[in-house]
């Protein structure tokens, strides 16, 4: 038998028993995953931050419409964009420019609003949306709407709902005008 052979199992032996460096070596197998794991969670963790701010801002935007302060101080759809911007990027930097998008529209009925977000084939469609704050009493819906590009690599596969990887923050909030006045009280 030739002799290099002879030794090999021997040899097996001795690299199976060897302690050196295996702590290493087991976590090259384990950190590519965990670090995965835990990006994925923070971004995962910064999206739902994401979704409550996105909430909390349009709720305040909607109340500015509902009471009639909008109405009546001349709120213009730029201001109310300014306004949600404001709330929403109090705690993260958010580009409100480029992927903020608020559609305000009225409805002659609560039955007529069709609440699936304005997306064909990985695209929003931004086209139609509009600023109608609408008059006392009223029925109004505010959505807004956040484009978040996804950072994790392979997580873009999961998480995102439009092309690009990008996952689109949604809030909507439904509700009648309060019966102000009209007019300015003098």
């Amino acid at each position: 038998m030739f002799a290099p052979l002879k030794l090999m199992p021997r040899a097996l032996r001795r690299f199976a028993r060897k302690q050196d460096g295996a702590v290493a070596l087991e976590f090259g197998f384990v950190a590519v995953p965990f670090f995965m794991l835990t990006f994925g969670l923070a971004e995962v963790s910064l999206m739902g931050l994401a979704q409550t701010n996105l909430d909390y801002a349009t709720s305040e935007a909607g109340r500015e419409i509902r009471t009639g302060r909008a109405q009546l101080g001349g709120v213009t759809e730029e201001e109310i964009k300014e306004a949600v911007c404001l709330n929403f990027g109090r705690f993260m930097a958010v580009d409100c420019d480029a992927k903020l998008f608020i559609d305000v529209r009225t409805y002659e009925a609560f039955t007529d609003i069709d609440t699936d977000p304005p997306v064909v084939d990985g695209e929003l469609q931004v086209d139609g949306f509009g600023y109608e704050p609408g008059a006392p009493s009223d029925i109004v819906v505010v959505r807004t709407y956040y484009r978040w590009h996804v950072l994790t690599p392979m997580f873009d596969r999961i998480l995102a709902n439009t092309n690009g990887g990008e996952r689109l923050v949604v809030s909507t909030m439904m509700f009648r005008n309060e019966p102000y006045e009209a007019e300015p009280i003098t």
